[in-house]
């Protein structure tokens, strides 16, 4: 299972409130609305702005219909052995540079929503999400402006999502150990050959997401032509001892299949010896490996 911590910010719910469409989005100011105890259609939206903690770009939209579902309702609201409201969500993520990562969608009567699957970064996620308590969304008539959302403001809280993902970054093992590589002749680090500290050091690496410019899951990366190699959109982190290295290029491996290439430096204060490994992409980490350095 992997967890990812999800900030959002100026969320605003925008009531369907005004039925005339010449009378939409043109208010440039805040507005108010009222809700209604059942049958209100509208739309929230909010900004993705961080991962786990680490800088993130995109946005969360709901489509729903206002139930109010309760097994005591007030007059007008939806009678039901349940309290909520149903939605659909969409989650769309991007790296900071502003490239796709991937998408969750999600929805449900009440929370925890379902994750009902998932695309790029997050393919074919399953699981569930809540809301930790944050500064409420903002209602808003769907007259008001959209495209002021971040300046006339909203709410922020936090997502906790919780996924089973299809399948998992990953670095490629061989028989001989993780497929860790000397840059200069592609040899594998091994007890004969260690990894030295400072050195340049290659990985094939899996499941590490969308490139640009994209190729399709089934297709090879395109063989090197001196055209652009399809570099991964998302962040990349690769840990030594659970500190950073530099990470200095990161694109598909010219003619495989779902194989991609990560090069990165080797800190130089690492400490000689067995030396574990960890490779994160779209803020999902792989399983550790060990490496000898000498």
């Amino acid at each position: 299972m992997v967890i990812l911590n999800v900030d959002v910010k100026n969320t605003v719910t925008y009531r369907f409130d005004v039925e005339d469409p010449a009378k939409r989005g043109i208010i440039p100011n805040l507005t108010t609305t009222t809700l209604p105890n059942a049958f209100m259609e509208g739309v929230e939206v909010d900004d993705i702005v961080a991962v786990n903690g680490k800088p993130a770009k995109g946005v969360h939209a709901i489509r729903y219909m206002r139930m109010n579902f309760s097994p005591t309702p007030s007059p007008g609201a939806a009678i039901a052995d349940m309290s909520g409201s149903f939605c659909d969500c969409n989650w769309y993520f991007q790296a900071q540079d502003g490239k796709f990562v991937g998408q969750i969608l999600d929805g449900g009567l009440t929370v925890p929503h379902v994750i009902k699957g998932g695309a790029g970064a997050f393919y074919a996620a399953t699981g569930e999400h809540y809301f930790v308590a944050g500064l409420p969304t903002r209602l808003a008539s769907v007259s008001e402006d959209p495209s002021r959302r971040r300046e006339l403001g909203g709410g922020r809280y936090r997502v906790p999502f919780y996924l089973v993902m299809e399948s998992y970054p990953e670095i490629e093992m061989t028989p001989q150990g993780p497929a860790i590589l000397h840059a200069n002749d592609l040899s594998l680090v091994d007890l004969a050959r260690p990894a030295r500290a400072g050195e340049l050091l290659v990985m094939r690496a899996r499941n590490l997401g969308p490139t640009t410019p994209a190729v399709l899951p089934t297709q090879p990366f395109p063989k090197w032509t001196g055209d652009p190699l399809p570099v991964v959109n998302s962040d990349l982190e690769v840990t030594v001892n659970g500190a950073p290295a530099e990470v200095l290029f990161k694109a598909g491996w010219p003619g495989e299949v779902g194989v991609y290439r990560v090069d990165f430096r080797m800190p130089s204060g690492v400490t000689p010896g067995m030396t574990t490994l960890q490779l994160t992409a779209a803020w999902i980490p792989s399983e550790e490996v060990k490496i000898p350095v000498q």
